[in-house]
């Protein structure tokens, strides 16, 4: 746990056994996010803490509350799930699905804008998802750049944050209340009027024109310019900024930005339509992926084009050997190869690796054998088709990415837990607190490592037996009581009694479980 603060460490305190804290994410204005793992079912979670602060707020906690209890009502690919909802006194947290990814805000400020294929599969994505909320009843109210998480690998597109989401009845009262993040709001969210799914259709309009363009729908001095120009301003189309976006796709934003709600796509299915046929077919891997695949086929093939040409070698007339290596051939060979190690330098550069690739090769693999299935190939040609995925999946692939991160440095990226149990990412971390305690606070607690040792051995004995139950939280909410401890105090806020205390309680916990273990191997053997 790289951030220590009281809200961070009660809460971990309330979670001992069910969660496990590995880091903090981010903090906004509502809330601390952190990444923790679920310890039954071994998985990353991300956990939203609204701060002690703002939780003795009734304001904020209904807000707060509110988006979790909304979100926790829908189940859809395309929306960050809801996992546990939950207030205890100033600790109000909930528990949703870890995006291994960026905010489509995140993606646009490091890359730049997005290519027109990407924005397309993104919007569509998102797409789906708000009609999935509109015909339950909650509209959004603050689509935006940062609501949009982009998956790292498939570049799957997740709406979150429904802190101000309301029912569709409430929303159609319209309040007067003017609420959102105005460079993206409708004209008539923007004077308070009453809302309906058409508003969170304009909302998608101006963040995907954001994405495409690097620029906002309007800019101002101020909030009230901003909102002003979104009432009364036509926005510019795409093209006059981006000409090499597609004509149709370009149209079905427009559509979207219109200021009469009545003109605009009326249904996210709609939109989604519109943009699958702009799209056509689906991408099976994201666009940098498919590059290298793409062009991994042409300079196999190439490469084998020499080969199969030979070089032929002779005696000049002047004595010397004269070898023909294939003249233009063997060039636009070796330029492939180097065009396709800049591209492999950048798949690593944005934190794809080789088995990322392999998979894609793999998958193309199993579409063209479908195809030549259909066409009838001769054994050979498919033979031969196949070669260059063997050569790119297998040990030349590995060894040509090994060469191409040579002394790369890859875009920094949340470092992942391991995919060893929660127990022994836990042991782990419980040492590395322990060796970082003072020489005369080590002395007093010399037993904490066989005890860490032992309570890990139960915990692995317990998910052989399939017990994923109380003594299996139990024995990981021990782990976690000790690491909390010696990370109180470094911090100062707990005294080396406190952990000569929680390391007894570790102890008796563990000679309880022992008899657990004990009695369900005995009822085993019977």
């Amino acid at each position: 746990m790289t951030t220590i603060s009281p809200d961070v460490l009660a809460l971990q305190e309330h979670l001992a056994g069910r969660y496990s804290i590995e880091t903090e994410l981010g903090r906004g204005g509502m809330g601390i996010v952190l990444l923790a793992r679920d310890v039954a079912l071994d998985r990353l979670v991300a956990i939203k803490l609204l701060p002690e602060s703002l939780a003795a707020d009734p304001e904020y906690r209904k807000r707060f509350l509110r988006e979790a209890r909304t979100a926790a009502g829908l189940s859809h690919p395309n929306i960050v799930p809801i996992h546990l909802v939950e207030a205890h006194g100033e600790l109000v947290f909930f528990v949703m699905g870890f995006v291994d990814g960026e905010s489509l805000h995140q993606r646009v400020e490091r890359s730049g804008p997005l290519s027109p294929r990407l924005a397309m599969k993104l919007m569509q994505d998102v797409a789906y998802a708000l009609c999935y909320a509109h015909q339950r009843g909650v509209i959004h109210r603050d689509i935006k750049p940062d609501n949009i998480m982009v998956e790292q690998g498939t570049d799957r597109a997740l709406v979150t944050d429904f802190g101000i989401a309301l029912g569709r009845d409430e929303a159609a009262r319209g309040a007067g209340e003017v609420i959102g993040t105005a460079r993206y709001m409708s004209p008539e969210q923007a004077v308070g009027e009453a809302v309906d799914a058409r508003s969170d259709l304009y909302a998608l309009g101006a963040t995907f024109y954001y994405a495409v363009t690097g620029r906002a729908l309007f800019d101002g001095a101020h909030v009230q310019a901003i909102l002003a120009s979104q009432i009364t301003r036509q926005a510019p189309s795409i093209i006059e900024i981006r000409p090499e976006v597609p004509e149709k796709f370009a149209a079905v934003v427009d559509r979207c930005l219109v200021k009469d709600p009545e003109e605009r796509w009326q249904t996210g299915d709609d939109l989604a339509r519109a943009i699958g046929e702009v799209r056509g077919r689906d991408l099976r891997a994201p666009p940098l992926v498919r590059s290298f695949v793409r062009n991994a086929q042409i300079t196999t093939m190439a490469v084998l084009a020499v080969l199969v040409a030979g070089s032929g070698a002779g005696v000049s007339t002047g004595g010397g050997v004269n070898v023909n290596t294939g003249g233009g051939p063997g060039m636009i060979g070796m330029i492939l190869l180097i065009q396709l190690l800049f591209t492999a330098r950048r798949l690593l550069r944005e934190g794809y690796a080789f088995e990322n690739i392999r998979e894609a090769l793999l998958a193309e693999a199993r579409i063209q054998e479908e195809e030549a299935e259909v066409l009838k190939h001769y054994r050979w040609v498919r033979w031969l088709n196949a070669q260059w995925q063997r050569t790119w999946a297998g040990w030349f692939g590995r060894k040509f990415f090994q060469m191409a991160g040579f002394r790369l440095k890859p875009r920094e990226r949340l470092a992942l837990p391991s995919a060893d149990a929660t127990e022994m990412v836990l042991g782990r971390s419980t040492m590395a607190a322990f060796d970082a305690l003072p020489k005369e606070a080590r002395g007093q607690a010399g037993e904490i490592r066989r005890v860490v040792d032992r309570l890990e051995a139960r915990a692995e004995r317990l998910r052989a037996q399939g017990d994923t139950g109380d003594s299996l939280n139990h024995t990981v909410a021990a782990l976690e009581n000790l690491r909390l401890v010696m990370l109180k105090v470094q911090a100062g806020l707990a005294s080396v009694e406190d952990l000569t205390g929680v390391l007894q309680e570790a102890k008796e916990i563990g000679a309880a479980v022992d008899r657990r273990i004990e009695a369900g191997e005995e009822v085993a053997d019977i």
